[in-house]
């Protein structure tokens, strides 16, 4: 994986952050987190993005790492800053915000990147990634959106596209499909 950094100006908010110790994972990225002084965080309060970045490059290090960091991107699905009208929107909404999404819950900074949406058919969306995040925890954030926006006991989708290097294997981009 390549080691995630950031303009030290770039601040996350924290009820994104808290997923890092909140997550399914949770357990085994404890003591990561006690490494790094994270151990409560205020939902409202802004953080320096680069320390969130240290722990997922430290979590990359350690065993299971590829399910830590689609956990953790799973919980940032679930708690990340909505705008009251998006609550309850539907997926499609969702995936079309994305980029304006991602912003809302940084701040500050410079070359945050950014994540294009593509609509390729009814229920078949393509998104690209090249920003911040490495690709499991993106993977892990599209699919906790899908869980989240999707109708209950919808099946879905989501999926590497394959024909281009991810960022995380020398590519320049990601691109991942969601499909239901």
């Amino acid at each position: 994986m390549r080691i995630l950094k950031c303009d030290p100006e770039t601040e996350l908010i924290g009820q994104a952050m808290s997923s890092i110790i909140d997550n399914l994972q949770s357990d085994e990225i404890q003591p990561i987190l006690k490494k790094h002084n994270i151990t409560t965080i205020d939902p409202g309060a802004w953080y320096k993005a680069q320390n969130f970045l240290d722990t997922l490059n430290e979590l990359h290090q350690s065993s299971g790492a590829m399910g830590n960091m689609i956990a953790v991107g799973m919980s940032v699905a679930e708690k990340m800053v909505t705008p009251p009208e998006l609550t309850n929107a539907p997926l499609p909404v969702i995936l079309n915000l994305w980029n304006d999404l991602y912003h809302l819950q940084h701040r500050g900074g410079q070359n945050m990147g950014y994540v294009k949406t593509e609509q390729l058919g009814e229920t078949h969306y393509r998104t690209i990634h090249d920003h911040l995040y490495p690709d499991d925890f993106v993977y892990g954030l599209a699919y906790g959106m899908a869980r989240r926006f999707l109708p209950r006991g919808t099946t879905f989708q989501v999926k590497y596209v394959e024909d281009k290097p991810r960022k995380d294997n020398g590519g320049d981009i990601t691109v991942i499909d969601v499909i239901w």
